[in-house]
């Protein structure tokens, strides 16, 4: 049985011999296709792993990390330098200090590549534009694979003057790599999507967020787990059925299977609402439960261990939203096509879409066959922790909302008993 990882490495997966859900036959067609792409997708979905190996793949080729993978005999580009930007790394609210660390940044990857002719300049934009032309009068392409693009917008969502400036250089810095015959593929990552959030304003940058080759392409479908996890599903399903492994038969796995879903699957990315996807950390979690305690528990992962405050979270404080609309975990929230697919800001976002981008609702319907798009929550680990966050956020710090039998007063508890909590 291998190991199952939470790194965001590629290459670990092959020197440490860990499960990898082969995801290599997306990211053929992405390259195959595309140049400059940008995908949202909420934490935890594999967002850095999948930059991670679209790198190794650019800067190494198939050998050694590919080997059994789709794309190992299938790949023939040459190698080029990645240039690989984490912008959680980076200061979030001092944008001088920010500006400070990327020229140093592109001046280092300038130096360690023989970028000739490269003159460090005194704004990022300036640097990051001679690094360009530098390349490209030399014939010289590279990779460059920003990861939390958002991040210091996120992380200001109630600073208006700090977000606006960190939106307005970004917005600039963005627009230099529009064109540029020295990029070989760009590829951007984040929690959030808006049209004015700088990524996308005035660029050239291919938002695949809903298109429908792509939806799986993060998170794990039914059928991965089935495949790549058989080990650990069987092991579920004999400590569930109170028998050996040998004696799990396909409906024990399908039982099983039907219970992860039912706690970790139900997200659906895909713009025509017909390709859904489990969360991956919550998953693999889940797994390494069963594995190292014995026994089955659906635990409850999403929020667990945060580094730092998710962006609805950051919202929460500043506005308020319904506890009681919000927690019916069948009821279905509608907002514009318009809203969904173009929102502003995140100064003035659709509080709708914004748990849409983050993870606490998901698509509920094609975004093509009306101008309504419906949305609900994915799944009960999600539930539980929406509820959770706004009983919190609404009542007191830490609220409990359970009856003395575990059950949710918000969505089984009188008024008298809800008010009660």
């Amino acid at each position: 049985m291998k190991d199952i990882s939470s790194t965001g490495s590629f290459a670990d997966f092959t020197l440490k011999n860990f499960i990898y859900v082969d995801k290599t036959e997306y990211i053929y067609n992405l390259l195959d296709s595309e140049e400059r792409v940008f995908i949202s997708r909420p934490r935890r979905f594999g967002k850095s792993l999948t930059l991670d190996t679209i790198a190794t793949l650019f800067e190494t080729g198939v050998d050694p990390y590919f080997k059994g993978t789709w794309i190992y005999d299938k790949w023939k580009d040459t190698t080029y330098p990645v240039f690989r930007l984490n912008l959680i790394e980076y200061p979030k609210s001092d944008l001088t200090e920010f500006k400070r660390r990327l020229i140093k940044d592109i001046s280092n990857f300038a130096r360690l590549n023989k970028v000739e002719n490269y003159v460090e300049d005194e704004s990022p934009t300036g640097s990051l534009k001679s690094l360009l032309e530098s390349l490209a009068m030399k014939g010289r392409m590279i990779v460059i694979l920003i990861d939390e693009y958002d991040c210091q917008l996120t992380a200001n969502i109630n600073d208006k003057e700090v977000y606006d400036s960190f939106q307005e250089f970004l917005r600039e810095f963005y627009g230099t790599i529009k064109g540029k015959f020295a990029i070989k593929f760009l590829g951007i990552t984040g929690v959030t999507r808006t049209k004015n959030s700088s990524a996308f304003s005035g660029t050239d940058i291919n938002d695949i967020t809903n298109d429908s080759a792509y939806s799986q392409m993060l998170g794990f479908t039914r059928d991965e787990i089935k495949e790549y996890y058989v080990d650990y599903l069987k092991l579920a399903a004999s400590y569930e059925n109170h028998c050996s492994v040998d004696e799990v038969t396909d409906d024990n796995l399908e039982s099983m299977l039907d219970k992860l879903e039912e706690q970790y699957g139900g997200y659906c990315f895909d713009e025509d609402y017909k390709k859904k996807v489990f969360s991956t950390w919550s998953v693999n979690r889940f797994f390494q439960s069963v594995k190292n305690n014995k026994k089955v528990e659906f635990g409850e992962y999403w929020d667990e261990d945060d580094v730092l405050p998710s962006v609805f979270v950051n919202y929460l404080k500043t506005h308020e939203l319904s506890v009681f609309e919000n927690s019916d975990k069948d009821k279905i929230l509608k907002v514009t096509d318009y809203d969904y697919k173009f929102p502003p800001s995140l100064t003035t976002i659709n509080p709708k879409v914004l748990m849409c981008q983050t993870g606490y609702l998901t698509l509920r319907s094609s975004l093509n066959d009306s101008n309504i798009v419906a949305l609900g929550i994915p799944n009960a680990e999600i539930y539980k922790a929406l509820n959770r966050l706004l009983a919190n956020n609404t009542l007191k710090e830490n609220a409990d909302v359970t009856d003395d039998q575990d059950k949710n007063l918000l969505e089984v508890g009188s008024v008298d008993e809800c008010r009660s909590v």
